[in-house]
C-alpha cells in the first residue's frame, strides 16, 4: 500500500542575515513571517547600531512582536464587546418593532372583528 507523503519540505528564510530552514506548508506565510521579524530585528539595530548582539535583538524582537500581538488582541476583544452590545440593542429593537406589529396586527383584527359582526346585524331602524 502506497502512503502519500505528508512530510513537510523546508523554508529557507533570512533574518538578520542568518538562514533559517523552517518546516511549513505555506511558503508565502512563512516569508511574510520572516519578513516581519527581520524588518523588527532591523528596526531595534539602527536604534542602537552594532551595540546589541543578535541574540538579544531577537528577544527584542520577539518582546516587540508579542506587545504588537497583545495590544491587537485586547483590541479585538473590544470590537467583539462592541460587536456584541450593537447586536444585543439591535436585537431589542427587533423584538420591539416585532410586538407593535403584532399588537397592531391583533387590533386590526379585532376591528375586522367587529366590523363583520355589525356587518351582519339587521338594521331595525324605521326609515321615516
Amino acid at each position: 500500500m502506497a502512503k502519500a507523503n505528508s512530510q513537510v519540505q523546508g523554508i529557507a528564510v533570512q533574518i538578520f542575515g542568518e538562514e533559517y530552514l523552517i518546516a511549513e506548508r505555506d511558503a508565502v506565510k512563512v516569508q511574510k513571517i520572516a519578513s516581519y521579524v527581520d524588518e523588527k530585528m532591523r528596526e531595534i539595530d539602527e536604534q542602537h547600531p552594532g551595540r546589541i548582539p543578535a541574540s538579544k535583538l531577537a528577544v527584542l524582537a520577539a518582546m516587540t512582536i508579542a506587545d504588537e500581538l497583545l495590544n491587537a488582541l485586547g483590541e479585538q476583544n473590544r470590537l467583539a464587546e462592541t460587536a456584541q452590545e450593537n447586536l444585543q440593542r439591535l436585537t431589542e429593537l427587533v423584538d420591539a418593532r416585532a410586538s407593535m406589529v403584532t399588537e397592531r396586527v391583533e387590533d386590526l383584527s379585532a376591528s375586522r372583528r367587529r366590523w363583520r359582526e355589525e356587518e351582519r346585524q339587521p338594521d331595525y331602524s324605521t326609515v321615516e
